[in-house]
């Protein structure tokens, strides 16, 4: 008997390290929390919207927590598009359990873009006359990078978040007595 309980017991011991690998490995594809997704990120702007194809979540055992993956992300902000490489989302799994806030930090990123792209996300959130302000600086160039937006426990946005960044071949016009042409430098914050 005891023999037997142990087989029971080592068989139910791999399977669980088995699912355990294959979630950190390759993760779950669904497209079960997708509306839910969208309509959450759709809620904080009417302007900009999110869209994607399908959700990856993936088990990550050093951080004990999910990480959800949307595929093929991208943002629209008045009819404008702009492709990202990757959102993902990273949700504690100790939040499942308590009812804490459950968005521990959100990684983006975005895809070698023209430098002007940026005026379309600005035109948003800023006013126009910055916004014009803006366009008249970035002439021309190309943006790459990627941001990391911690959340407390509350659900606000942490003040320890991160920007890298890359301006390439950029031609940033200051005032009409200093130009900077040919700027390629990382940003880090």
């Amino acid at each position: 008997m005891v023999k037997f309980l142990f087989k029971i017991l080592s068989i139910l011991i791999i399977i669980i390290i088995f699912i355990i690998a294959y979630l950190s490995y390759f993760g779950l594809e669904t497209d079960r929390f997708d509306d839910l997704i969208k309509k959450k990120a759709n809620e904080v702007n009417q302007n900009a919207q999110l869209d994607f194809n399908k959700t990856k979540i993936h088990l990550n055992t050093k951080e004990l927590n999910l990480a959800v993956k949307l595929q093929n992300p991208k943002i629209i902000i008045k009819n404008n598009e702009i492709i990202l490489s990757k959102i993902n989302l990273f949700l504690p799994l100790k939040s499942f359990i308590t009812s804490d806030f459950l968005l521990q930090k959100a990684e983006i990123a975005f895809f070698k873009n023209d430098i002007e792209d940026l005026t379309k996300i600005t035109n948003v959130f800023l006013p126009r006359i910055i916004n014009k302000q803006i366009k008249k600086i970035f002439s021309k160039g190309e943006m790459e990078g990627e941001f990391v937006i911690p959340f407390n426990a509350d659900g606000t946005v942490g003040e320890n978040y991160e920007i890298n960044a890359k301006v390439i071949n950029a031609d940033i016009n200051i005032n009409s007595d200093l130009k900077i042409n040919n700027l390629s430098t990382d940003i880090k914050y």
